[in-house]
């Protein structure tokens, strides 16, 4: 800029000869897209140190023809080859205050520890569990490790035990898609404590006896599971305590020749209605109990 507030010349120059040789900037766009046909390779020392997501669902191998598969487990598949079951209420703060719906968890047991293969969880009426306590209706779902609804149990509203008792108890075992496996039903007798086990046709396959009881009142923490005919005991279902998870179990042992699972489902369901008739809540209980 000169003294009097006006331009150079040379500026002047410039842009004319800009505007008429037509010296304008000009952009290319590139629109040419580039296709990736080779992944990038990991670096090796990541490789070495990745680990693989577990499989969501429990599998097992098997053998045939000389070729090895894998199957996923689910529903009844988690009782093979198990011949002990423990039953453990799960508590928590809310369970001592409110009356709430029950939960338990279903391991199986092996040498040095348990294994835990279900997870029931029971849906019942408020006034039920009000009004009629353990002897309340319900139905007793259990989940395997999957989150698949593996079984369901269905107990009916009974009264109880008593000498004049006109609605004994009886529990329903299902599973999906809407099949039913078997009941437990009660047997009236005066002086002990008898079920029935039987299949969806009615046919008695598995007794259980519990000790001798007078009246509504009942003592004792053992039952013995006996064939069909009565005369050969072949396991036990124990209320005990356990002293690493310091609560009530109960424990269920069968012999290992009983390899079909819907036996062994109807056995499970068995433990269930003796955990609600007799030791819901042992440990809020004298040893002593009516069953009413």
């Amino acid at each position: 800029m000169n003294t009097d507030g006006s331009y150079s010349n040379n500026v002047d120059n410039s842009l004319e000869d800009g505007l008429n040789n037509n010296n304008f900037l000009e952009f290319s766009l590139d629109t040419r897209q580039e296709v990736v046909v080779t992944a990038p390779k990991r670096d090796e020392s990541r490789r070495e140190t990745a680990i693989r997501r577990p499989i969501p669902i429990s599998i097992i191998e098997r053998d045939e023809f000389g070729h090895t598969f894998i199957d996923p487990i689910h529903g009844l598949d988690f009782m093979r080859n198990a011949d002990q079951f423990i039953i453990q209420q799960n508590y928590d703060l809310a369970d001592l205050i409110t009356n709430t719906e029950n939960r338990y968890t279903v391991k199986i047991s092996k040498r040095e520890n348990s294994e835990a293969i279900y997870y029931a969880t029971e849906s019942s009426k408020s006034c039920h569990r009000t009004w009629f306590g353990s002897g309340r209706a319900f139905n007793m779902r259990l989940y395997d490790r999957s989150d698949q609804e593996a079984m369901m149990f269905k107990r009916r509203l009974g009264c109880g035990y008593c000498t004049f008792c006109c609605r004994l108890q009886r529990l329903e075992i299902w599973i999906p898609p809407g099949e039913l496996v078997g009941i437990v039903a009660q047997r009236w007798k005066p002086l002990k404590t008898c079920f029935d086990i039987r299949n969806r046709h009615e046919q008695t396959l598995y007794i259980i006896e519990g000790p001798n009881s007078f009246g509504c009142f009942h003592k004792g923490d053992l039952f013995q599971i006996y064939t069909s005919d009565g005369s050969t005991q072949i396991g036990t279902i124990v209320h005990q305590w356990d002293p690493v998870s310091t609560m009530y179990q109960l424990l269920l042992q069968m012999p290992s020749s009983i390899t079909d699972n819907r036996h062994k489902a109807l056995l499970l369901g068995s433990a269930f209605l003796l955990e609600y008739m007799f030791f819901e809540n042992a440990q809020k209980r004298l040893n002593i109990t009516c069953m009413c």
